[in-house]
């Protein structure tokens, strides 16, 4: 099961910069300048995790890598090259929920990690984690905004998605994207909450390394002992 995840991951990689790298030569020859390096930036997510886990010598599960896979081809090559963000009103919430999700579990994997190491001298309750949880997945969403409004307002460009836009000395006024920036920072807040909170009561079960939010999870730890010395309790 393991080698058939390895592969479904290595083959949707490829496949999906195959497409990205058609997206940079296209508008590269027909000077789409915005879409050009939406492009070039989805290419270099796409190698990011691959190259950070040699980088670090960490292995990171198969599933996990399909995920983020499968998120970054959502966002980036369906959402800003093909324009899904406009093209239908739900995509960006969908992914903010998801993208909420997705870091919450990452930060139960870092704090946990953390826990589990020998060297630390404090031992964190579930309650803690939680909020770490909650907070470094929330974190992640308000830099993710500060870097939409920085290109919007250094660049020009429409990395909020605010819609209705007028010009305003001859470039776009982009400030009806504080709605949008505070509609997502309420979407991730709900995603993180929800995945705080199924990881609070994982934590509280006496039997929580049967449970699936923990799967991939215990994965990481199996393939990756040195991180955890003083291995499983």
């Amino acid at each position: 099961m393991k080698l058939s995840s390895e592969k479904i991951e290595k083959t949707m990689r490829w496949i999906f910069i195959i497409l990205t790298l058609f997206a940079v030569v296209y508008n590269f020859w027909t000077r789409s300048w915005e879409i050009f390096w939406s492009s070039v930036m989805t290419f270099l997510l796409f190698l990011l995790p691959s190259f950070f886990a040699k980088r670090n010598k960490i292995v990171i599960p198969p599933p996990f890598q399909i995920i983020i896979t499968i998120f970054i081809f959502l966002s980036m090559y369906l959402g800003e090259i093909h324009h899904f963000f406009y093209r239908f009103t739900w995509w960006d919430r969908m992914l903010h929920s998801s993208s909420a999700i997705i870091l919450g579990y990452i930060g139960f994997l870092l704090i946990y990690t953390l826990n589990k190491d020998s060297r630390a001298h404090v031992r964190l309750s579930p309650l803690f984690m939680a909020l770490f949880s909650f907070c470094f997945a929330m974190t992640m969403g308000v830099l993710w905004e500060v870097f939409e409004y920085g290109v919007d307002a250094i660049l020009g460009m429409n990395m909020q998605k605010a819609r209705n836009l007028e010009l305003f000395h001859d470039v776009f006024d982009t400030r009806l994207g504080v709605l949008d920036t505070m509609q997502d920072l309420i979407v991730d807040a709900i995603g993180a909450f929800i995945v705080s909170l199924i990881g609070y009561l994982h934590l509280k079960r006496t039997d929580s390394k049967k449970s699936r939010f923990w799967r991939m999870h215990q994965q990481f730890i199996e393939e990756n002992p040195d991180l955890f010395e003083s291995g499983e309790d």
